[in-house]
């Protein structure tokens, strides 16, 4: 037996699936069979089962989980104890919010990508709320999500990278775009362009719009980031953005409102799935994560990014 079989049959107890499996080990659903056949044929066992649309380990199966499960954490504490700067290769399924993968956050995968060319970083942006989800479903390997509050629970491990506060960003035609002191209370009769209604600072917003009785004209859910500003540009509405992907929205044009009121501040964290251990690769990302998040709380002379 080689670590690939015993990485094709871990892998397919957690996810119950060939075609699943395959997707996360790039491999062919064809080849990820041939590898538990072999390990069949050498254990002289049968170690898994397909009923109810799922496959199952079999009593053997079950019982050789945890001997393979140890098998390849020696295997990965070898391997991250002897590879060299470079060396690494795979594949890292990631999902996360658009305003994190594709503006605060993009320079780094950018430069990992560079770093490590025989790491194939499969990402998906989503709504941060569908993350936990998809984690929990072995869809993706980890999660990039805002939420209102470091994760804390029995089912992830949250790694909590910086806080930062929402922006209000509008073209420079609209009234609020020259006010000083922006509150709550300026914003009735104004419209909006979000990205999802589940998305955890909008929610935050509305439900404190919804409190003060402050009831705006319009409210669309446009699904993406580009969709938003294109609506703020044309329809003279008003998005609510990360403070740390504005920079690479100004270029459109658009300005932030002076906000004065109560802050939303969600946290960026990368979640996975508590109990899976992570091999180095994945660990690596992590690490050059948290040091990237560390240069952009250095950087911002404004102090709005805070660990």
């Amino acid at each position: 037996m080689d670590t690939k079989q015993l990485t094709t049959f871990v892998t397919l107890a957690e996810v119950k699936n060939y075609i699943k499996a395959a997707d996360r080990l790039n491999y062919a659903p064809s080849t990820l069979a041939k590898h538990i056949h072999s390990l069949e044929e050498e254990l002289g066992v049968k170690l898994v089962e397909y009923r109810e649309n799922k496959i199952h380990l079999t009593a053997d199966g079950g019982r050789f989980h945890g001997y393979a499960a140890r098998m390849l954490d020696v295997y990965w504490d070898a391997a991250e104890e002897f590879s060299s700067p470079g060396s690494a290769r795979g594949v890292i399924h990631i999902a996360g919010g658009e305003p994190i993968m594709g503006f605060s956050l993009a320079r780094l995968f950018l430069d990992f990508s560079t770093q490590y060319p025989e790491v194939s970083v499969n990402i998906q942006t989503t709504c941060c709320a569908r993350v936990p989800a998809w984690i929990r479903g072995h869809e993706v390997d980890m999660g990039y999500i805002h939420e209102m509050e470091p994760i804390r629970n029995d089912l992830y491990t949250s790694v909590p990278l910086f806080s930062e506060p929402i922006c209000f960003l509008c073209t420079s035609k609209n009234p609020l775009a020259k006010k000083e002191g922006v509150l709550y209370r300026d914003l009735e009769g104004q419209k909006f362009a979000f990205t999802y209604d589940n998305c955890c600072f909008t929610a935050a917003f509305r439900n404190h719009m919804r409190k003060g009785g402050i009831t705006p004209a319009s409210e669309l859910f446009l699904g993406s980031v580009s969709a938003v500003t294109r609506s703020v540009i044309q329809d003279d509405r008003i998005a609510l953005i990360p403070y740390s992907a504005v920079p690479h929205l100004r270029e459109e044009g658009l300005v932030c409102l002076d906000w004065q009121d109560e802050p939303i501040r969600p946290w960026v964290q990368i979640l996975y799935d508590k109990n899976r251990r992570l091999n180095p690769v994945e660990k690596e990302l992590i690490r050059q994560t948290q040091r990237f998040a560390a240069d952009l709380i250095a950087e911002d002379k404004g102090g709005q990014i805070r660990a």
